[in-house]
């Protein structure tokens, strides 16, 4: 477990406030809000479809949804599930680039299990992008880029 800061816990809230709102078909609601380099917070919700890789994660939406207002990089981001019998609460590997294209490698992922419209204080964690992804796309690009012009 981590102790989230104010602006950390004011994310993770509305994630929680947010993840109501998810389209839930087969598997289990998700809210993610971000705090954008314009300071303010933008969220987003899974919206599921029946056709596998069609749906939108939450991560992505709270992320597109603070590209509609002009922002480009992301400081935190909040995630929140759900406790239905899910180990951990882990953005996808879509995700996890997605989150990457949009941060710098030491953006802080706030992530979080809620039951019953409350956050499980004891599920908190916090990871750094380049934690949960040290090997994101645009690192493996750099190293092609450097080998090929060696």
């Amino acid at each position: 477990m981590s102790t989230p800061d104010e602006r950390e816990r004011e994310l993770l809230q509305a994630a929680l406030k947010v993840m109501d709102k998810a389209y839930v078909l087969w598997g289990f609601k998700v809210g993610a809000a971000t705090l954008a380099e314009d300071g303010k917070i933008y969220e987003g919700c899974n919206v599921e479809s029946w056709i596998s890789g069609l749906g939108t994660c939450a991560e992505r939406s709270a992320i597109d949804h603070a590209v509609l207002h002009g922002n480009r990089k992301i400081k935190k981001i909040a995630i929140v599930i759900e406790d239905k019998n899910v180990e951990a609460t882990r953005p996808c590997g879509v995700c996890l680039q997605y989150i990457k294209d949009f941060s710098e490698d030491d953006v802080k992922v706030i992530m979080a299990k809620a039951k019953g419209g409350r956050i499980l204080t004891e599920s908190i964690e916090t990871k750094t992008i380049e934690e949960l992804l040290p090997f994101s796309y645009e690192m493996k690009q750099k190293a092609l880029d450097s080998y090929l012009q060696s």
